[in-house]
Parts: C-alpha cells; structure tokens; sequence
C-alpha cells in the first residue's frame, strides 16, 4: 500500500509547496506595503470586493520537416530526414481579490515522429509541468508622475519577457518556456518603469534522452546553487530599455555547471523618425568568469569578454507593409586552449525571430556570428500577417582551417487568423550552404518546412 502511495505524496508535496510558498511570501510583502499605504485602501473596499476568476488556455499542434541538417553532421549522429510532430497544451486559472492575484499555469509539451533524434530535448517535451504558480500585489495607491512608488510584487514560479527577448523571453515558436521560481518588485520613479527580481532559474526535468523521448515525467527544479538578479529598466515612452543582470551557479551533488559567474549589461535604443521610419539598435557586453564546460573534471576558471549588437532600420514601404534591413554582429571564440572564453552568452533568451525556427530545424545560435539581410511584414488584413526574410551569415571566428561564410538563408512564414479562437501558419526555410558549412555527410542545402495550428480559449 505504502509504495504506491509514495508518488502521490510526493506529488501532494510539491504542489503543496508551490501554493503556500508565494502566498506566504506575498502576504507578508504585502502587509507591510499595506500598512505603508493605508490611507489609500480603506478596510471598507477590502471587505466589499469579491473575487473574481478566469481559466485560459491555449493548445497547438505542429508538423515540421527537416532535410539535410544545418550542421555539420555525420550519419552516425543523426539521419538525413528529420519528420516531427509536436503539441503544447497551456491551461492557466487566475483569482483576483482586490490587491492580490493568484495564478497558476499548467504546461504539457510533447513530440511525435521523432524515433532516435538527437536533437529532441527537455527544450521540447516537458509533460504535465506546473509552469507557473505565483501571488501577485498591486496597490491602489496613484502614482505622480515626478514620485517614486511601487507598481506590484509578485513571488512564485514565473514565466516573463524583457524587452527585445534576447537575454530574457518565453519561447513562443520553441514547444517549452523557461520558468524562474523567486520574486519580482516593480516600481516608477519619476515615470522610469524599473524592475528588481532575484530568481532561481528552473532547470525542466527529466533530462535522460531515453526518458526525454518516452514522454516521462518529473517535476522540473530550482537550484539553490544558480542564481539569477538584477534590474530592468525602461524609459517612459519605452524607446530606452537597460538590462544589469548577474547569473551565479556552481556545481553541487545534483547541478552540474559551467560554475559561470557572469554580468551582463545591455541598452536597447528604438528611435521612430520621419513618420515612417523606425531604428533600433541594441548593444550588450558580457564579462567575468566560467568553465569551458560544465564536466567535473573541468576545473579551470576562464575569463569571459563577449558583446553582440543587434541593429536594425525599417520603413513603411505602403500602408499595412514593413521593410527593414538588420544587422547583428556577435562575439565568438574559436580557440578552446587560451585563458579566455568570448562566446556570447544568450543567458535565458531565444532567438527564432532573429534566425529562423528553432526545435527541429536548429536555426543558428546567438554566438560567434555575423549577419545581414532584410526582412518584410505585410499585414493585408487583421487576418493575415505574411513575413519573408533573407540573411547572409559568417562566422565571427571560423574554426581553423574553415571558411567563414556559413550561407544564404531564406525564409517565409504566413499566418492566418480564421477566428478569434483558431489560428493556423505554414513556414518554410532554405540554408544554401556556404563554405563553411559544407562539411560531413549532409553538405547539400537544407530544406525545412513547418504547419500549425493553434487553438486558444
């Protein structure tokens, strides 16, 4: 009886845990806020209020096609022909009570068609997962726009974008999102939105290939022994956003690690001009210390120094068509055995809208890369947004004894809103290989294409 009991207690544990624990933090956070700004919430309306709540969810099923892998790759590692069938269901319920809210969101991803595929990881099959579970305070008080004051304080596990997404964002074509369980205060000052948080990023579980492909399932952690903080900050008319953030981790019985000890600092500048006319340009610098590798025989402590820039210049070519020309230019480092690692690190960030999908097709990782191309929205109507793209990419530093140039990408990618609640798109990419990339047993051109479907509710 016992042995079969066990699970369920364990189960009962951790859900037990990721409900009391934000609302225990939250109500004493906000107690004290409460008190500090009684004289804006009368015990009157408190005890007036009722309520209310809402479930929302979506569900989306994807086909993706891959042939002829972008990387270089052998036979033996991977095969030719990558077929994969995926499907991620959201279903989040949230109560509102005058100041406070509570919501938590459930998450199953999973992949089909896929038998022996390398690339399938945590990253796309996470099942039955307790994304995010927080409490959230939002006081009453208004907020001049010469003072300071505090916006809300949320704790739990959550789920959050920060600006452009390049160091910080939720996966929106990948088929999981990345969770942090710790706190969050938002506050103004002199009409600056600014954000502090400290966070323990989650780690999704199981990460066994075998377990991965079958679909099992584990609660996913946090570590003690990773930390993530700092500050986002964003100008009042949201053209200037700055990112201060410092990730610690060290190897422990249960985490392996690069033991990466980073800062990261980021400016994010958009300047609409000319009616028409937007540019935007964003530059990050990256700098203190990390193992090469997250092995424990790995010991040796590197010195990080990597940056990337992103820039970007688009115009209104007719009423409902954007064209833009972008620029990213990314750090690399192409030698393993010097005292000093310059691989940009992307830290929780994605990269599908600036190189292509991700998942079964692997677009190119925010690291030693260089690019340039254009790219065009045309929306017709409210229920068609058409995008086209094309990039040229080189390596910042080719691998010795390899070409830089990596190769022409095309891409296009249509979506069609049919109702409010059903939303379908077809997408496909071309890598013409450059030098660089026509290397192991899958030198030809690669060639994807993508289908889905996507029901909210």
């Amino acid at each position: 009886m016992n042995g079969w009991l066990n699970p369920v207690k364990n189960v009962a544990f951790n859900l037990a845990l990721y409900l009391l624990l934000p609302c225990t933090v939250i109500a004493a956070l906000a107690g004290l806020c409460a008190n500090a700004n009684a004289e804006n919430i009368s015990s009157s309306n408190l005890e007036s209020s009722q309520p209310t709540f809402d479930i929302s969810g979506s569900f989306r099923l994807k086909y993706e096609h891959l042939n002829n892998p972008i990387f270089p790759s052998s036979s033996e590692d991977r095969a030719q022909v990558n077929r994969r069938i995926s499907s991620r269901l959201l279903v989040k319920a949230e109560a509102n009570w005058d100041v406070f809210n509570v919501t938590a969101e459930l998450a199953d991803s999973r992949a089909w068609l896929d038998d022996n595929d390398p690339t399938l990881t945590s990253s796309q099959v996470n099942t039955l997962e307790p994304l995010q579970f927080f409490a959230r305070y939002t006081p009453k008080n208004t907020i001049a726009a010469d003072e300071s004051g505090l916006k809300s304080i949320t704790a739990g596990r959550v789920t959050f974008d920060h600006g452009s997404r390049r160091l910080i964002g939720q996966g929106v074509y990948r088929n999981t999102k990345n969770a942090f369980d710790g706190v969050l205060v938002d506050w103004t000052v002199s009409e600056w939105n600014v954000r502090g948080f400290y966070l323990l990023p989650v780690s999704r579980l199981p990460t066994d290939s075998g377990a991965v492909a079958d679909a099992d399932r584990a609660f996913d952690k946090s570590y003690s022994e990773r930390k993530f903080f700092g500050l986002y900050v964003t100008s009042p008319d949201n053209n200037v956003k700055v990112h201060s953030y410092w990730l610690k981790e060290e190897d422990s019985a249960k985490l392996a690690t690069k033991n990466r000890d980073l800062y990261t600092l980021g400016v994010d500048y958009t300047k609409p001009f000319a009616d028409t006319w937007k540019a935007n340009v964003e530059v990050i610098g990256q700098t203190g210390t990390s193992h090469q590798t997250a092995s424990a025989s790995d010991t040796a402590e590197l010195d990080v120094e990597s940056w990337m820039v992103h820039a970007n210049l688009g115009k209104k070519i007719t009423d409902f068509t954007l064209l833009r020309g972008e620029v990213d230019v990314i750090s690399g480092d192409n030698d393993s055995t010097d005292n000093t690692i310059s691989d940009f690190d992307s830290l929780y960030g994605v990269r599908r809208f600036d190189f292509g999908p991700t998942d079964v097709y692997q677009a190119m990782p925010r690291r030693n890369l260089v690019t340039a191309g254009a790219r065009s929205i045309t929306t017709p109507t409210t229920e068609h947004n058409i995008m086209v793209s094309y990039k040229a990419m080189w390596y910042q530093k080719a691998p010795e004894s390899v070409d830089s140039f990596i190769g022409h990408q095309l891409e296009a990618r249509w979506r069609w809103q049919v109702k409010s609640s059903l939303r379908l798109a077809i997408g496909a990419a071309y890598l013409l290989k450059g030098d660089g990339f026509e290397r192991g047993d899958y030198p030809d051109d690669s060639q994807f294409m993508f289908t889905e479907a996507l029901y909210t509710f």
